[in-house]
C-alpha cells in the first residue's frame, strides 16, 4: 500500500491568494473611504477651523463663513451670494462637489455584492479620482 501523492497546481494556489489579497484591499479601500468622506463632510459643514481668538487681529474662518473679533460673522451656506469673495465660493463648490462624489464612492462599495468586484473597483476608483482632483 503505497502512500498516494497529489500534486497542486501553482496557478491555483495564486488565485486564492489573488482572491484573498483583493478582499483584504477592497476593505481597507472602503475604511479608508470613510475616513476621507469623514473628513470632507466635516469640513464643509463646520462654518470656522481656522483662527487666533487670542491674538493681535482676533478671528476664525472656514471655508464659507467669516467671523470677526465681535462675533460678527460673514456668509452662510444657505445663502451661497452671501460668502465673503468669490475663491471661497468656488472652494466652496469643489469641496462640495469632492464630499458629493466621496459619498456616491461608499454607496457605490456596496455594489460588490451584486457585480463583479473589477467593474466595481474601477468605478470606485474614477469616483475618487474625480472628488481627489476637485479638492
Amino acid at each position: 500500500m503505497g502512500s498516494k501523492i497529489e500534486y497542486v497546481d501553482s496557478s491555483q494556489i495564486y488565485a486564492t491568494s489573488y482572491v484573498r489579497n483583493s478582499k483584504a484591499i477592497g476593505v481597507l479601500w472602503a475604511i479608508f473611504t470613510i475616513c476621507y468622506a469623514i473628513i470632507g463632510v466635516v469640513s464643509f459643514v463646520t462654518p470656522e477651523w481656522i483662527g487666533n481668538i487670542a491674538g493681535d487681529n482676533p478671528g476664525k474662518f472656514g471655508l464659507w463663513s467669516t467671523c470677526y473679533a465681535d462675533e460678527q460673522c460673514k456668509g452662510k451656506l444657505e445663502e451661497f451670494v452671501n460668502i465673503p469673495n468669490i475663491p471661497f465660493m468656488a472652494a466652496t463648490i469643489c469641496v462640495g462637489l469632492a464630499v458629493l462624489t466621496a459619498l456616491l464612492t461608499i454607496f457605490t462599495m456596496l455594489f460588490f455584492c451584486f457585480c463583479q468586484t473589477t467593474t466595481v473597483f474601477h468605478i470606485c476608483a474614477w469616483l475618487q479620482l474625480i472628488s481627489g482632483c476637485s479638492t
